[in-house]
């Protein structure tokens, strides 16, 4: 291990681990498998899998979470492939999945998704709910809310609106408005060592005790904003006892809340502390559960499900803000309903998908969820919803992610390209030698998978792929295990 431990840290995981501490000092230094989770709004897992071992990766199931896997081999950084490009699927450690499994977002549910940025939990969450309902995506740094927006539109997520608050105003904002909640703040991270081994030798626990003033106050007010009877899950991927179960031991002492008990499939966890360092905390806290790397192979996190009990008193100290009006349209009225008519004409889809949705338009048409186009928001969105189409003078044409939410229902103007390499001329933009008549656009298949849009002219298919960072590389040798 190229890092000693600090005193501070050797004493903390003396408390916790006793012997077995050096076996957890021992896994920091271990590279964790890459995992990911498939996005099932873009296709079956069945088809996804097959077209990454069609670009030549090699995955592995990871037992009883069927839409997770493991690489067991990469021809090339899985960042830079097309399926990954095209929101086939997240990277992600099998333990930051583990949140929105507990809270289990249904679809038509209103959640909250307090600590949202980059969007891990988030797009989780929105492929679980199936694109329905939605989720209110909150992050205070403008460069992480980015990277949020980034994601959910790659992953073609319509039922999420995404805002920049202080996670403490949203009990008082949106008093008992939510169905669930996801609270995974920002924690001193002694659950992800092996990204920063660095952080062993110079680790006190003075950063977390900061740390956890403001975790009491988030979930303070994420319980406030949280229905009667509704679920918080909260957690961290840190391993103190002060950022875990004395924030959840506040809960239960000061709200109408109890935990309750759930199943991590496939893994290996320890129940939440209820005593340490003579300190005593609420028995129920021993429904919570520890995850530690070296049992793993997975990151460290700690996750406890909260349901609340009871109603509370609302207590506001100032004029409460009326809620803002926002002009969504329905698929029936002008100006979207045109073009909405002429893509369903054009591509033969069943008129009745476009009345799924409420929309907006500005240079795009937007489409949201019914439950984005009701809410009461207290300020305005930074993004709400996906951009499905850019309108022109009498017609429309669908964006690549319109394309993949809609294309799939299509009946005509559909090219198949069923060879690699005349699907890698596609994505990169290339010369491609394929005919075609008159003048419009055509949705892009390969293997039953929507994978953009061109545009026949004149003779030839011109492809209207994003333009990404790097050209795409689809035909490979025969791949050599590591």
């Amino acid at each position: 291990m190229a890092y000693k431990p600090s005193p501070e840290l050797q004493d903390l995981m003396d408390h916790l681990l006793g012997s077995e501490k050096e076996a957890f000092f021992a896994s920091v230094g271990e590279q964790l498998p890459h995992t990911i989770r498939f996005n099932t709004l873009r296709g079956k897992i069945s088809q996804l899998k097959e077209f990454m071992e069609e670009q030549g990766f090699r995955l592995e199931p990871f037992p009883g979470l069927e839409d997770i896997y493991r690489l067991t081999y990469q021809p090339y950084p899985i960042g830079k492939s097309l399926s990954h490009f095209l929101g086939h699927f997240y990277v992600q450690n099998i333990a930051s999945m583990l949140p929105p499994i507990v809270l289990r977002p249904q679809a038509g549910e209103i959640i909250l998704d307090v600590s949202a940025a980059p969007g891990s939990k988030t797009t989780q969450m929105a492929v679980m709910m199936e694109n329905q309902g939605m989720i209110l995506a909150n992050d205070i740094v403008q460069k992480r809310l980015r990277a949020l927006i980034n994601n959910l539109q790659r992953l073609g997520i319509v039922n999420t609106a995404v805002v920049k608050n202080y996670g403490e105003s949203f009990g008082n904002q949106y008093f008992e408005t939510f169905d669930k909640i996801l609270l995974d703040p920002a924690c001193s991270g002694l659950g992800t060592l092996h990204k920063s081994p660095e952080v062993l030798s110079w680790w006190t626990p003075n950063h977390c005790v900061r740390l956890a003033s403001g975790q009491r106050a988030l979930i303070s007010s994420a319980i406030k904003a949280l229905k009667p009877g509704g679920t918080l899950v909260y957690s961290t991927c840190t391993l103190t006892v002060e950022e875990n179960e004395e924030i959840v031991d506040h809960a239960l002492n000061e709200f109408p809340v109890a935990l309750e008990s759930f199943d991590l499939p496939g893994l290996t966890s320890r129940p939440g502390i209820t005593e340490f360092k003579g300190k005593s905390y609420h028995p129920q806290l021993a429904q919570a559960k520890r995850l530690y790397p070296f049992e793993n192979q997975t990151e460290g996190f700690f996750v406890a499900r909260i349901r609340k009990t009871g109603s509370m008193e609302k207590k506001s100290f100032r004029k409460e803000k009326p809620a803002l009006n926002f002009n969504f349209i329905p698929d029936t009225k002008s100006p979207v309903k045109k073009y909405l008519d002429m893509l369903s004409r054009h591509f033969d889809i069943d008129r009745k998908l476009f009345a799924r949705y409420r929309y907006y338009m500005t240079k795009n048409i937007t489409a949201v969820t019914p439950e984005i186009a009701t809410f009461p928001f207290k300020s305005k969105p930074f993004t709400s919803g996906l951009a499905i189409a850019h309108p022109m003078t009498q017609a429309a044409k669908f964006s690549t992610e319109g394309a993949q939410l809609f294309g799939t229902s299509a009946g005509k103007n559909i090219l198949n390209i069923p060879d690699l390499t005349t699907l890698e001329n596609f994505v990169n933009r290339s010369e491609m030698n394929i005919q075609t008549e008159g003048n419009f656009q055509m949705l892009v298949k390969h293997r039953d998978l929507i994978i953009g849009y061109g545009l026949a002219d004149n003779g030839k298919f011109k492809s209207q792929f994003p333009k990404a960072e790097w050209p795409f590389r689809l035909v490979q040798e025969s791949p050599q295990d590591l």
